[in-house]
């Protein structure tokens, strides 16, 4: 065995080893790879179903808030205007029922032209009553402060009746926003909902954190055809967030943001956002919470999909695969080291069993299979070359006087000729008997026939060292290739070698 093959062997036998540890660890890893993707999948329906359920949860409060407000428009839809007095009375009942709503506020229609009656009839209950309202960015202004004559909206009546609600009574919007809203409740008969806003009961200080919502609910006669006012539902809208955080708390570690998407709510739009939200991490989905008139973008994030005990379960299997990898490597290992010296024994045979089919045993020159095969290929590839064949003159003859030993010692003798005056780039070939070819790259006719000239009168003073004084010649044809297939160029070849016998032998022919 030598040392290359031994060499060979040995990086075999390791890598067989290697590439057993590489395989069990790639299916080690798949599993663990699968595995966690199905508890990803499993954690992400689970997330994806409470998110679902969280935003379908937080419309169902908001839309419960509307329907405790609309009972209470309800009642000044269907009693007298003389019984109006009686709202608060009522009112209470819906306040009380409802965990977020904070309080109900009657918004009762004034024309400018009835506003100096209805301020009398007012300070009949309510001595010293006044309108006002803050304007955007403003303080608060008091008087009707209105354009182009428009109704005013004024607080007429309010519960419950605490110390600060009661500081809202008189008041009245001048804002572009509440215009939009009375638009939109003519237009389509309902409720519409304000974006996050600074409640009067915390306060008129710019500072305060604005935590309120205002749910505007329309009152029309009984005919549907004049808006007597508006019943404004007061919301603490935390209510409603802190309860989603409730819920998620204890099923995931998830994390959540509200976004008001609804007119005038561009310079702040965040109503809720977990405290933990720009710390956190990891998978986010949306949800669209669909309001009477405004929309609210619920983005719920989930820190991680596998739990502690989940990551311990995978990493175990981990271990166990590389374990299990570890065995089967040893075994592959001995069992290619028993079969080491087979597999070197089948490549030195291999090699021989090649060189017995390639080459020509007497010569060792690539006999006339190895030779169609090279001159396909020369063919096939349009490389330029010349098609030499010859043979020995009287070759016969040698072998009925002398014997066949003498012959093969003939052979042998122009194969160690031709060998040592070969071409760089020229191939040798024993194709049967006495006949041999030569592909040679020299394409040139002149330089071709110097050349094959030179060697032929070296052929020519061949001897032999045998009882009797023994010398040879040889006949050669060439041709140089052009656009020929293989019969083609044998016919020209074998046309050009028996024009040298026929001028005598021991003579060159090329063809064109």
């Amino acid at each position: 065995m030598t040392y290359s093959t031994a060499q060979q062997s040995i990086f075999k036998r390791y890598s067989y080893s290697i590439a057993a540890f590489i395989a069990v660890m790639c299916v080690t890893a798949s599993m663990v790879g699968i595995a966690y993707k199905i508890q990803q999948r499993y954690t992400m329906t689970i997330f994806e179903t409470l998110a679902d359920r969280q935003a379908e949860s937080l419309k169902l409060a908001v839309e419960n808030d509307l329907e405790f407000i609309g009972s209470g428009a309800n009642f000044l839809h269907s009693v007298d205007p003389s019984s109006w007095a009686h709202f608060s009375r009522y009112a209470e009942h819906v306040v009380n029922g409802s965990r977020s709503l904070i309080g109900l506020q009657w918004m009762q229609r004034v024309e400018p032209n009835q506003l100096e009656q209805y301020l009398a009839n007012t300070r009949k209950n309510i001595p010293g009553f006044q309108i006002y309202t803050v304007p955007k960015n403003g303080s608060k202004t008091f008087g009707y402060q209105l354009t182009d004559g428009l109704p005013a909206f004024i607080a007429t009546d309010v519960y419950p009746r605490t110390k600060e609600n009661l500081a809202i009574l008189g008041f009245y919007s001048s804002r572009l926003r509440f215009d939009l809203i009375l638009d939109d409740m003519l237009t389509f008969n309902r409720p519409n909902i304000s974006d996050k806003v600074r409640l009067i009961q915390d306060g008129f200080e710019p500072s305060i954190h604005k935590s309120g919502l205002l749910i505007y609910h329309p009152v029309f006669s009984f005919d549907n055809q004049e808006l007597y006012g508006v019943v404004i539902g007061v919301v603490r809208s935390t209510v409603y967030f802190e309860g989603l955080v409730t819920q998620t708390a204890t099923e995931l570690d998830m994390s959540i943001k509200v976004e008001d998407l609804g007119f005038d709510a561009n310079d702040d739009p965040i109503l809720f956002q977990s405290e933990n939200w720009n710390e956190v991490t990891g998978k986010v989905i949306s949800r669209t919470v669909q309001l009477p008139n405004r929309d609210w973008r619920v983005d719920f994030k989930l820190s991680g999909t596998v739990t502690a005990w989940e990551k311990s379960i995978l990493y175990g299997i981990g271990a166990v695969g590389f374990l299990i990898a570890c065995l089967i490597s040893y075994t592959v290992n001995l069992q290619s080291r028993e079969k080491e010296r087979l597999a070197v024994m089948l490549d030195i045979k291999t090699v021989e069993l090649k060189r017995m089919a390639e080459l020509d045993s007497l010569t060792q020159l690539y006999n006339r299979r190895v030779f169609n095969d090279n001159l396909f290929h020369y063919i096939n590839s349009g490389l330029d070359f010349t098609l030499v064949s010859f043979d020995v003159d009287r070759f016969k003859f040698v072998n009925d006087k002398f014997g066949h030993l003498a012959g093969d010692e003939a052979l042998l003798h122009v194969t160690k000729l031709v060998n040592a005056n070969l071409g760089p780039w020229d191939r040798f070939y024993r194709t049967g008997g006495d006949e041999f070819c030569i592909l040679s790259r020299i394409t040139d006719k002149n330089e071709l026939a110097a050349y094959l000239e030179k060697s032929a009168g070296w052929y020519q003073t061949l001897h032999l060292n045998t009882r009797n004084r023994l010398f040879c010649s040889l006949s050669i044809g060439a041709i140089v290739h052009k656009d020929e297939d293989p019969e083609t160029l044998f016919h020209k070849v074998d046309l050009q070698l028996y024009k040298s016998k026929e001028n005598g032998r021991n003579s060159v022919s090329i063809g064109d």
